[in-house]
């Protein structure tokens, strides 16, 4: 029979889960934990490593990220969280992560995909909610990106500059302001200076 530890803060959540794989004849919960220093303290007293470790990322004390830390290659490790971390997710294989689950699947799926994690060393247990996030981002990733003179220009475009303050201090003519301008529009796909304000705004370029 494979094993399981939960931690998790929420009671509801743990007991919720611990319940669930009661049910099935395949898993067993031998440890669960309210928080990372308390799961470390379960994990001492255990003789071996549950075969999977379900990790909720916020909780007090020491929180998910860190610990599992260490963690990597000695067992598998998912991920149970409302929220979805960037980092974590794009990086799941450094950090040893074989699943990010998100606490709005229902409990019979996060227990399924737990036992697909332990049977198969190469299946990844996500959401779906979480792949469309990563798609999501590796499509920003492969958008066209502002040089640093662009942004240099879009900064002083922002500050209210007109293009012949911004010629002056660039020491070029408003013409090739102009063309400049014109090349950001092409860029961030937008017609006039409010919109590539706004957008290069949102993409953190400014």
């Amino acid at each position: 029979m494979s094993t399981v530890m939960i931690v998790d803060d929420h009671p509801i959540v743990r007991d919720g889960l611990e319940m669930m794989m009661k049910l099935t004849s395949d898993l067993t919960v031998v440890a669960t934990a309210t928080d990372g220093v308390d799961a470390k303290a379960k994990l001492a007293a255990l003789s071996q490593l549950p075969d999977v470790i379900l990790v909720d990322l916020q909780m007090p004390n020491m929180n998910g990220r860190d610990f599992i830390k260490g963690l990597a290659q000695k067992t598998k490790i998912v991920v149970l969280s409302t929220e979805i971390n960037a980092e974590m997710v794009m990086h799941m294989a450094d950090y040893g992560i074989h699943g990010y689950l998100l606490k709005e699947e229902e409990p019979d799926k996060i227990v399924n995909e737990v036992t697909k994690v332990i049977a198969d060393d190469h299946y990844v247990a996500i959401s779906n909610a979480v792949t469309a996030k990563m798609v999501q981002w590796n499509q920003q990733d492969h958008i066209s990106h502002l040089t640093e003179r662009q942004i240099l220009l879009l900064k002083q475009v922002a500050a209210g500059l007109t293009n012949k303050e911004i010629a002056a201090q660039l020491f070029v003519t408003d013409r090739t302001i102009k063309l400049y301008l014109t090349e950001i529009y092409e860029t961030l796909n937008v017609s006039n200076r409010a919109q590539a304000i706004a957008v290069a705004a949102k993409r953190g370029y400014i």
